[in-house]
């Protein structure tokens, strides 16, 4: 006979466990310290007898109990044992806990960082774009959840905004973030492989820097720079040896022989990840040891203003580009294009020009050709008649 609320309400605990049955298996237990709970006796699916709890009495009332019947016997029908499904929902949503894309995007950005280099910007780029356009969004996601058109959405709101060189990157990351999954046996496949079809086409486009003709004035502004002799120093070395900025910042008194007025710069340092030699003429030999005094003392050249232990802050030397009335026309990094162009337009090899900049030579020139350029001929000469030549050409009214 089926229960009703009041019979339930009546029956008082006794000294021993009594059961109320509804019918179909669904029964109420009440405890000798009055604890009452919702149990369901069923054939599991292989043929054995099983029991299984609803949850508390009054917490479930008798029509969710019977409801919750119902939904078991639906399973059963299926041949679905509900243990074993509730059991493999609670894993499922475990799983899903300890599988969110950020939790992924942590774990794929700890087991990057030790192989990026400690010159690199990507570590701090990576997190910090992250953190910016997807963790708020689909962090908490179970990876597996979330579809293409999320992600074309957020890489689209980029687009929107103009910032194409940080769509890619941050495209670039979270593809790689879900070939981690992958390949750890957390995803089965990648939503972001074929997203460049469906985003509009980027060229990533070059420094900006001045044509050769604005060179002379380039040349006698830094000269005139008078807010930091340091930062005006790494400016004109920038002229003078076509170094990466982040080279020279984080360059080293330890790796300079001035009286061999050659700069080697290791590996570890390199964007290439090979040792580069930059030979340097008189000129930049004389900034250097005007420099010495200043930073001599310190590890670094270019020591942070403070913490001189960390180098100089990477937009110090843009900063007095801008403030010299180049914004928007040079960066430092553009240095290196000016000194490329004018080395060219002057007549020398191309392969001492790339050699200089450390770009690899193309092709199979570039996986047999060691050779450094270093004769007293070659590079070095290239680099004091350039050297010259800025000091005439900014000397012309």
């Amino acid at each position: 006979m089926a229960l009703t609320v009041r019979q339930i309400n009546a029956t008082k605990p006794g000294t021993k466990i009594v059961t109320l049955s509804d019918g179909l298996g669904l029964e109420l237990r009440i405890w000798p310290d009055g604890r009452r709970g919702w149990r369901l006796r069923y054939t599991r699916p292989n043929g054995k007898r099983n029991m299984t709890s609803l949850g508390k009495y009054p917490d479930i009332s008798l029509a969710e109990a019977r409801e919750k019947r119902t939904d078991i016997k639906r399973l059963l029908a299926q041949g679905i044992d509900p243990v074993e499904q509730k059991q493999d929902d609670k894993r499922k949503q475990q799983y899903a806990s300890q599988n969110t894309f950020k939790v992924l995007a942590m774990e794929w950005h700890a087991s990057m960082v030790p192989r990026w280099k400690e010159t690199s910007k990507r570590a701090n780029d990576s997190k910090r774009v992250l953190e910016m356009y997807v963790f708020p969004k689909v962090g908490e996601r179970a990876i597996e959840t979330i579809v293409p058109l999320e992600w074309l959405e957020i890489l689209r709101s980029l687009e929107d905004a103009g910032k194409f060189e940080q769509r890619r990157r941050l495209h670039a990351f979270c593809r790689d973030i879900y070939r981690f999954a992958i390949i750890t046996g957390r995803a089965r496949y990648n939503p972001l492989t074929d997203l460049n079809t469906a985003l509009k086409p980027y060229k990533r486009g070059s420094f900006h820097h001045i044509p050769q003709d604005e060179l002379p004035e380039l040349v006698r502004d830094i000269e005139a720079y008078d807010k930091s002799p340091i930062v005006r120093i790494g400016l004109k070395l920038l002229l003078l040896t076509a170094v990466r900025p982040g080279e020279l910042r984080m360059a080293e008194w330890k790796e300079f022989d001035l009286q061999a007025a050659v700069w080697k710069i290791p590996a570890e340092r390199m964007k290439m990840g090979r040792a580069h030699q930059v030979p340097l003429p008189t000129q930049a030999v004389d900034e250097l040891r005007y420099l010495h005094k200043l930073t001599g003392t310190f590890k670094l050249l270019f020591p942070g203003r403070n913490n001189p232990r960390k180098p100089l802050s990477d937009a110090a030397f843009g900063m007095a580009l801008k403030r010299i009335g180049y914004e928007g026309r040079h960066v430092p990094h553009g240095t290196r294009h000016v000194v490329a162009t004018g080395l060219k337009e002057l007549g020398y090899p191309r392969e001492w020009i790339e050699l200089q900049l450390s770009h690899k030579l193309p092709g199979i020139e570039g996986v047999y050709t060691h050779a450094q350029h270093m004769a007293p001929d070659q590079r070095p000469a290239m680099m004091q008649f350039w050297a010259n030549y800025l000091d005439n050409i900014s000397a012309e009214v």
